[in-house]
């Protein structure tokens, strides 16, 4: 079983490869560094999110990093580093500096006008629900990892590596195979000294038939293993057979889905449980407004902990441009993790409206709402998490956001 000693080294290794590696010389290839910073004066009325004894505070968060990447006729590679900090008027004791951290490395990469690969790695490590909530991009609906790592109670660290190879077969035919790599690992030992890492590898491999730009259908399978580094929790593996549709009704509409059964066995057991599951996307563009809803069920570890259930969900977002500059979106999600022993929500929404001043620095100005709600049987789980009771926190959020080219380089 694998246990992560090095928390940095996946990405960074990534990173290595991605921006090392040799590519042939083409025209135009371009290098850039982009310096980051973000600055966020919030007021949440439940620090830290609680069920009872609820006390408002002040909170001050930031954000520092850069960004860069490199361009070519045949090649995108790109890293991104950050790293957060916070400060509250009166809960001092849950300020934080520089512990947690979020990278995230890609590289798609032509290699012939027919097939293609992307890798990208994603990590994110120990930082509170405060930052996630007042300083990520996903809020208010959030995504599947950040919805499971707010259900952990900033007990769980994530990363995420995929590596994608498709191929175009003429016309018509598309094929595509797929190596993840997720590993969830917690910040604390529980009561009795073990760790709540885990470790889950997948494999998937699709087939489409284009019978034109706007409508194709396909199928797929996916396989997935789950392992835990501590004694006592019983390894998973589950499969994954499913259709899959494209299409386009008109021009600025798109749907997309896949829909299965889930095939899945409990190591050391004789039973398996067969449940259905299913994926689907829905985008329309307005002429000044895009909306997006993604939702379904699949297969997954329990609120990034230590079980294997399924998560069911559904996020949407609306964005709308009032002016070149300003702009308002709104948003909201439902999470729910279930497992055998383990059963968590997450609802959340909000709105908002930024400013862009030019073309390095914008200001913004939010509302975010989230409940949650968790009841536990794990003997695996730190003490301190959710009973079953309702929390609720509401935040108001102001401020900026600066990016600027600080470095470029081009050669041929």
């Amino acid at each position: 079983m694998m246990r992560m000693r090095n928390k940095l080294g996946i990405p960074l290794l990534a990173a290595f490869f991605i921006f090392a590696a040799p590519v042939a010389s083409h025209a135009d290839n371009l290098f850039r560094l982009f310096p980051e910073l973000q600055l966020n004066g919030f007021y949440g009325d439940n620090i830290p999110l609680r069920a009872s004894n609820t006390q408002g505070d002040w909170g001050l968060t930031g954000v520092v990093g850069f960004y860069l990447d490199y361009t070519s006729a045949a090649r995108y590679a790109s890293l991104h580093w950050d790293t957060f900090a916070q400060l509250f008027l009166q809960n001092s004791r849950f300020d934080r500096a520089g512990q947690g951290q979020y990278v995230n490395v890609t590289d798609d990469e032509k290699l012939s006008s027919t097939t293609h690969l992307r890798i990208d790695d994603f990590f994110y490590r120990d930082a509170p629900t405060e930052v996630a909530i007042t300083t990520s991009d996903q809020a208010p609906a959030f995504n599947t990892t950040l919805a499971q790592l707010i259900l952990a109670n900033d007990q769980a660290t994530v990363n995420r590596f995929n590596i994608v190879l498709s191929h175009l077969w003429g016309n018509h035919w598309t094929s595509e195979v797929g190596l993840h790599q997720t590993t969830f690992w917690g910040t604390n030992n529980n009561s009795n000294g073990t760790s709540n890492s885990t470790y889950v590898q997948s494999f998937n491999a699709s087939s489409d038939y284009h019978f034109s730009e706007r409508f194709s259908l396909g199928a797929g399978y996916r396989y997935q293993d789950f392992q835990f580094t501590f004694p006592g929790r019983p390894d998973a593996m589950s499969h994954w057979p499913y259709a899959k549709i494209m299409l386009v009704p008109y021009r600025n509409l798109y749907l997309s889905g896949i829909m299965g059964a889930v095939i899945s066995h409990t190591q050391g057991t004789s039973s398996e449980q067969v449940n259905p599951a299913g994926l689907g996307l829905l985008e329309y563009r307005f002429h000044h407004a895009k909306f997006n809803l993604y939702g379904g069920q699949e297969p997954t570890l329990t609120s990034a902990l230590t079980g294997v259930g399924i998560i069911r969900g559904v996020r949407g977002n609306l964005f709308y441009e009032f002016t070149r500059r300003v702009t308002g979106n709104a948003g909201a999600g439902f999470y729910q993790s279930l497992g055998s022993d383990f059963n968590g929500q997450l609802i959340s929404w909000g709105v908002g409206v930024g400013d862009r001043l030019n073309r390095n620095v914008s200001i913004y100005a939010k509302f975010v709402q989230i409940r949650v709600n968790e009841t536990t049987a794990n003997q695996f789980l730190p003490s301190g998490f959710k009973n079953g009771k309702e929390e609720v926190g509401n935040y108001f959020v102001v401020g900026f956001n600066a990016s600027i080219e600080a470095f470029r380089w081009s050669w041929q």
